[in-house]
């Protein structure tokens, strides 16, 4: 018991318990924020890998090997790059002169991610090609 005109010395277990609880869930708050922030910083890496390697292939597939046996047209084109799956498509081709050497595609091209298997960026564009 406390004598009436002194000073308090030490604090109570609650007061020391209450202390410690409102510091533990403070560092847990910062931890959780720092893995939610891991989290976004490697999906955003992922979607700008993904787009940056879609528009690459969407201009040239020749870092790809064609595969025959996805496509018995030879217009898809699928393999990894830059640690991503990629699948490249050509529609058939329209004619667009006399000669059938100049022809219009669309081009699709899908990424996806290997750890989930998400699609992490997709392009596609109308181009006019020149046939040999």
């Amino acid at each position: 018991m406390m004598r009436p005109g002194h000073g308090r010395d030490a604090y109570t277990l609650i007061e020391v318990l209450a202390g410690v609880l409102v510091l533990s869930l403070g560092l847990f708050s910062a931890c959780a924020m720092t893995l939610y922030g891991l989290s976004l910083s490697r999906s955003a890496h992922a979607r700008t890998m993904g787009m940056a390697t879609a528009l690459t292939v969407l201009a040239d597939p020749t870092p790809l090997a064609t595969d025959v046996a996805l496509s018995a047209s030879g217009a898809a084109t699928v393999g990894f790059l830059n640690g991503l799956w990629v699948e490249r498509t050509e529609t058939d081709p329209t004619v667009l002169d006399g000669s059938g050497k100049l022809v219009a595609v669309t081009v699709v091209v899908n990424v996806y991610d290997l750890s989930g298997g998400t699609n992490v960026a997709s392009a596609n564009r109308r181009m006019i090609k020149v046939l040999p």
